[in-house]
């Protein structure tokens, strides 16, 4: 078993932790880019957030 899948199946056991960019896929990734895929994650966890209650 290689580092990636290793890490990857102790990440499936963080339910509340999201991984993204970096961490995610091992790729390079300039800043915007870094925080754009940030915010699109948090604005679909807060829709999800407000469907929900």
């Amino acid at each position: 078993m290689n580092t990636k899948t290793q890490y990857h199946d102790l990440a499936m056991q963080l339910k509340s932790t999201h991984f993204i960019v970096r961490l995610a896929t091992y790729r390079y990734y300039n800043m915007d880019q870094l925080v754009a895929q940030a915010l699109t994650l948090f604005k679909k966890m807060l829709n999800k957030e407000l469907l929900v209650n």
